[in-house]
């Protein structure tokens, strides 16, 4: 009666482990998009100095900590109507970030 058991306790461990590296992946993409959104949009390397964008959208992405959890809650489907209606005034502004939406929500 023990074997099965023993056997049962062995295998969630090594899922744990497996899931584990999952979320190392994650954290390590959600720092890289984090990265490249703060330095592109909120920073203002993608938009030169005389076009027009809404604060909001700059805003969201101030910093790498605020960019990953923004990003992490567009993955997730969790993001609220402020940052929805910014990420698609930003999509908008520039239809070439959607492609870049797309590899980061698929990896």
């Amino acid at each position: 009666a023990v074997r099965p058991l023993y056997n049962l306790v062995m295998g969630v461990l090594a899922a744990m482990q497996s899931l584990g590296w999952v979320l190392v992946l994650t954290l390590v993409v959600l720092y890289a998009a984090g990265i490249l959104a703060t330095r592109l949009v909120g920073q203002g390397i993608l938009f030169p100095e005389q076009e027009d964008v809404s604060n909001h959208v700059r805003n969201i992405f101030n910093s790498v900590p605020q960019s990953m959890f923004i990003l992490f809650k567009i993955m997730n489907g969790a993001q609220s109507d402020a940052d929805a209606s910014a990420v698609d005034a930003l999509m908008n502004r520039i239809p070439a970030f959607k492609f870049a939406f797309v590899f980061f929500l698929i990896t």
